[in-house]
């Protein structure tokens, strides 16, 4: 059924549409949380430096030696990819609940509100940041559906060679998970032993098995922990990321892997633009722009652990 709502065409570009951008790119739990290094105005590549270093201490003489010592620069490059989101709605959708919750009125003869078009703006940046969070992780490994980028998980398997540092011989349950965080703890080399900036990165199955066992072996309070209640494995902080697929985990200093995004730029873009006046038609199109991409800067000190099919 034809309705009489209108909605004026809002067009957000360049630095006017940061807070929908940053919203919608910068909000996913792990980039909220700082669990990544996020590197902004992005516009196409970052080169990410690394050093590496031999041989630089050696006994005291009175010649200048520099005879092996050697430092060895290398680089990452984080490339970001142009995407979009293009959707249509129907204005009788929000005319049934939204724009009625809103009056209070019936909606034959209503006009929608001046901030309807920041409402859809912020219903779809909820949707995209759940997409940039998921895709953060898994974009294009192994059988994922998410795949306008290359997420984490298959920068380090594609450097890697597609062979994990632990392949988890069977999928998490209760009883194995602290068994198989252990072995893939056991995978740390030396330099990353111990260290308190390392972090465990799991998803919230896999935290709640751990939670499960830790309750079953009497460590928490069982049935009465709070979901968010803090978790640490043998020292080591956990990370608890949606994104990450079930059966995979990760140890990795949070400084190692990286999002780059590009949220000041006139590519950034939101619009929502009403159809009745050119087509109509009751649909209201919406339109957002960004950017996207990711890298890990060592990825020998990123251990990951699945299950290899």
């Amino acid at each position: 059924m034809a309705t009489n709502l209108t909605i004026s065409s809002s067009s957000y570009a360049g630095e006017l549409a940061l807070p929908y951008i940053s919203a919608a790119v910068l909000s996913g739990d792990t980039i909220a949380n700082n669990y990544v290094t996020v590197k902004e105005n992005v516009k196409y590549k970052m080169v990410l430096k690394t050093l590496a270093s031999t041989g630089i201490v050696k006994a005291w003489g009175c010649d200048f030696d520099n005879a092996d010592s050697t430092l060895t620069l290398a680089e990452r490059v984080l490339t970001v990819t142009d995407l979009k989101v293009n959707l249509e709605v129907c204005k009788d959708q929000f005319a049934k609940d939204w724009e009625a919750a809103q009056t209070g009125r019936g909606f034959a003869n209503d006009t929608i509100p001046a901030n309807f078009a920041d409402f859809l703006i912020a219903h779809l940046s909820g949707k995209v940041a759940e997409n940039i969070e998921y895709t953060l992780w898994q974009g294009n490994f192994e059988s994922s559906s998410y795949t306008s980028f290359n997420g984490i998980l298959k920068v380090l398997d594609t450097a890697k060679s597609g062979t994990p540092d632990v392949d988890f011989a069977n999928a998490f349950t209760a009883a194995n998970v602290i068994a198989s965080l252990e072995t893939l703890m056991s995978a740390l080399p030396a330099e990353l032993i111990g260290d308190t900036t390392v972090k465990l990165y799991v998803n919230r199955k896999t935290a709640q098995l751990y939670r499960q066992a830790l309750s079953a072996l009497g460590y928490l309070q069982q049935f009465n922990a709070a979901a968010n209640y803090p978790l640490m494995f043998d020292g080591y902080e956990i990370y608890v990321c949606p994104g990450i697929p079930d059966n995979v985990a990760l140890f990795s200093k949070p400084e190692n892997l990286f999002f780059g995004t590009d949220v000041v730029s006139d590519f950034n873009e939101v619009k929502v633009v009403d159809m009745s006046t050119t087509d109509g038609s009751d649909n209201i199109r919406m339109v957002m722009k960004f950017r996207a991409g990711t890298q890990v800067a060592i990825p020998t000190q990123a251990i990951l652990g699945f299950m290899n099919p």
